[in-house]
């Protein structure tokens, strides 16, 4: 007899049917849960992503217009956290790269120096600080400029013959300028003279102690070129011979050649006409103010060289040469070096002078007062005997 009845056995496999399908529905449905899950997850991480993504650049807008509005420079690389520290601060946490570099280039010794280049830059230095001082005064600077003007200073050179005079051994008797040497007056007093000082009583004039008289022969006129003679020439001859008052001459140039120059001390040379002259026979080449004149373009070379010319044309006769001039006009007009062998006749108004170079003779005054002399009259102060020459 069987086990199972047909019955019981058909119930036992539709049950087993039913229970196959109901799994496999069962996973069906599990699998589509899953694949809705999924799907939904994706969607939402990418919402969220657009969404951190729009937020982050709604505050990097944010920042940039505060950023704008701090008015803030700074390179984001300049910003870096490591300048909120001040230096004092001990500061342990470890350093990027590029400070150690720079640290460690802080420890290294310097680079040597190119000891040329110091002493370039030295003299650079030097030239840079002259220039700012070149117009004050020093030790071995002097004012050419003439009393009452704004000075100007330059520099001695101490190649030329300096002067052997010493400040204190001038002094003023009455209205004279006088040099003494050791408590005793060496100094000579003169005065000079032209037709613009009219006639002379040369008497009265001898008496109040004058020793000497330059006169001027004559002028070239600084437009016309002119050689024209001073018309009181021989009138103040005579009176200085008359009266034994020793002679000196200048002529007035305004020559602006080598040739003109020994014509004029030609024309000196002819007025003496046989006459004593003790003292020098002067080449005096002057600025004209306010005007133009013949002379103002010489360069300093030509105005020496016609210097030069006048005074050998003097000396070939066997008188002594010399040169007159401001401070001005011989420190900066003339050429002294190239001129040391001749006399100098320095104009500087005082009883004291800057001028250290050697000078025979000084006008000191324009504004003299003699009597026997109706206009005001230059007084000149002598350091040479030429007298006793």
């Amino acid at each position: 007899m069987s086990m199972f009845d047909d019955e019981s056995y058909n119930d036992g496999v539709n049950t087993g049917k039913r229970i196959a399908v109901g799994c496999m529905v069962a996973s069906l449905i599990v699998l589509v849960i899953l694949g809705v899950t999924f799907t939904m997850n994706s969607r939402n991480r990418r919402n969220t992503a657009h969404n951190t993504t729009l937020a982050t650049a709604s505050a990097d807008e944010n920042v940039k217009t505060e950023y704008e509005k701090s008015g803030e420079k700074r390179t984001s690389d300049e910003l870096s956290f490591w300048n909120m520290y001040d230096e004092d601060e001990d500061q342990s946490v470890a350093l990027p790269e590029e400070k150690k570099t720079e640290e460690k280039r802080a420890e290294e010794p310097e680079e040597k120096k190119d000891p040329f280049k110091e002493k370039a830059e030295k003299l650079k230095e030097e030239e840079r600080k002259a220039s700012q001082s070149e117009n004050a005064p020093g030790e071995n600077k002097f004012n050419i400029k003439a009393s009452g003007e704004d000075p100007e200073y330059v520099t001695v050179n101490r190649v030329l013959n300096l002067t052997d005079t010493v400040p204190e051994g001038f002094s003023m008797k009455g209205d004279r300028l006088v040099y003494s040497t050791d408590g005793r007056v060496t100094s000579h007093f003169g005065i000079d003279v032209s037709k613009y000082n009219g006639a002379i009583s040369w008497n009265r004039v001898k008496n109040q102690g004058v020793e000497f008289a330059m006169l001027r022969v004559g002028a070239r006129g600084y437009s016309t070129g002119q050689v024209l003679l001073d018309e009181m020439l021989k009138a103040n001859l005579d009176g200085c011979a008359a009266y034994g008052i020793d002679v000196g001459l200048y002529f007035f140039s305004q020559a602006v050649t080598r040739e003109e120059a020994i014509e004029e001390a030609n024309y000196c040379l002819a007025s003496i006409a046989g006459r004593p002259i003790r003292y020098p026979i002067v080449f005096d080449s002057e600025v004209i103010a306010n005007d133009s004149y013949r002379t103002e373009n010489l360069t300093q070379e030509t105005l020496t060289d016609i210097a030069m010319a006048f005074c050998e044309t003097i000396k070939q006769y066997g008188f002594t040469p010399m040169i007159a001039g401001t401070k001005e006009q011989l420190a900066r007009r003339l050429d002294l070096a190239r001129l040391q062998s001749y006399e100098l006749w320095l104009f500087d108004v005082g009883e004291t002078t800057e001028f250290p170079y050697r000078y025979s003779m000084r006008q000191y005054t324009n504004e003299g007062k003699l009597d026997g002399i109706e206009t005001p009259v230059s007084y000149d102060l002598c350091l040479i005997s030429y007298a006793d020459r």
